[in-house]
């Protein structure tokens, strides 16, 4: 008993500094445009399969019929690649 109670706070502490150093490193995001000159997220799908194109999409829901490129990050600086030089059509416009 007296080395169980010098052992979990012990145990505690080395599982909290395994816990600080864990992370997602290699999270897909979903991709970011340029709509109306603000980083827009697209929702909860990525049609870029990465190649060596360009992706780009378009939404069936915009009267304008816009292309948009998709880019890695809301700072809008890399363009995410996709296999296919079309673009992808999605569904409905991110508000």
């Amino acid at each position: 008993m007296k080395n169980f109670k010098f052992l979990m706070p012990m145990l505690a502490f080395v599982m909290a500094v395994g816990m600080a150093f864990a992370n997602k490193a290699n999270v897909q995001t979903d991709g970011w445009i340029n709509l109306n000159g603000v980083a827009t997220q697209l929702e909860n799908n990525d049609p870029c399969i990465p190649g060596n194109e360009t992706c780009r999409v378009t939404f069936q829901d915009d009267e304008q019929e816009r292309e948009f490129t998709v880019y890695e990050s809301p700072a809008l600086e890399t363009p995410k690649q996709s296999v296919s030089d079309d673009a992808y059509e999605l569904p409905e416009m991110p508000e």
